[in-house]
């Protein structure tokens, strides 16, 4: 019995160092977190402080995030002021040096990417929920993805220079695998291409410069805002005249008005998801794209 305990704890203490030995990551969307995964592999330990059903943008600072920014190694956080509300507060509470902006352990991939929208003028709070710092939402190019998961290797690599190599082969594989999916999924949307679509929100605009398809509006009158009856009628008279092939909504909001411009119009609706884990069976950063040509193609769409 001695011996079957002695066994026993040196298992249990291999397995604790293991763990310890593995880098911490904390990241601000489901997201980036699947593409961390991805690159880190089993070097790796990584958590979400949001999910990928509510919006980034709206998120509240709670105990359960200050805790897993505490025992981080690395924050990676889209930024852009995607997470402005909230990280800020989170960061202060959590007393985590090694993770504040400018040391290595804080990675904003907003910094990797060419960003859309930059405004050109001031922004003000009467122009509604707009960024300053341009569109956040670039994860939603998967071309970005592979941006993404450049930076992250490279990051985790300065952080952990011992596994540095796997982190540039599972880099280079996730960039393989977007390259060939990319293919499928540009094939599959080219009946979009060139075409006029409706969103709900400035958020799939990275959606449509990957896939040659352009927003001619949103559902929304300023970002953050619901239509009126008097703008829904508006809409219905741009979707008509605009020849718009499609309504693209992300399941996270009201989907009323966009099943109204739907119905009123007969354009089809589809509802695409926006993150990973937005619907269910979206488990990942290439399931994600998977899912929202999925979700295009049985709306008719294409």
């Amino acid at each position: 019995m001695k011996r079957f305990l002695f066994f026993l704890s040196l298992a249990w203490i291999a397995a604790a160092s293991a763990a310890a030995a593995q880098v911490r990551v904390v990241t601000t969307t489901t997201d980036s977190a699947s593409i961390v995964q991805a690159v880190g592999g089993s070097e790796v330990v990584v958590e979400s402080l949001t999910r990928g059903s509510s919006d980034p943008h709206f998120a509240q600072a709670k105990p359960s995030m200050i805790r897993q920014a505490y025992d981080a190694d690395l924050l990676v956080l889209i930024g852009a002021d995607l997470e402005i509300g909230w990280l800020p507060a989170v960061l202060q509470s959590a007393r985590n040096p090694d993770i504040l902006p400018g040391q290595p352990g804080h990675l904003d991939l907003s910094t990797f990417v060419r960003r859309l929208e930059m405004p050109t003028g001031p922004v003000t709070r009467a122009m509604g929920h707009v960024h300053a710092k341009g569109n956040p939402h670039f994860w939603l190019d998967p071309r970005n993805g592979v941006v993404i998961a450049r930076a992250i290797a490279s990051r985790l690599a300065a952080i952990d220079p011992e596994h540095a190599e796997t982190y540039k082969a599972n880099a280079k594989a996730f960039a393989a695998t977007i390259d060939e999916r990319m293919a499928a999924w540009r094939e599959a949307m080219a009946p979009l291409a060139g075409r006029k679509v409706v969103t709900k929100h400035k958020s799939l605009v990275y959606l449509a410069d990957a896939f040659g398809f352009s927003v001619v509006t949103e559902i929304e009158p300023m970002p953050g805002v619901e239509p009126s009856a008097a703008q829904l009628k508006s809409l219905v008279a741009t979707i008509e005249s605009e020849n718009v092939a499609a309504i693209l909504v992300e399941p996270l909001y009201d989907l009323r008005p966009a099943e109204f411009l739907s119905q009123e119009t007969g354009v089809p609706l589809a509802v695409v998801p926006q993150s990973v884990g937005a619907l269910d069976g979206v488990d990942d950063y290439v399931g994600l794209f998977e899912r929202i040509v999925a979700e295009i193609r049985k709306a008719g769409i294409i």
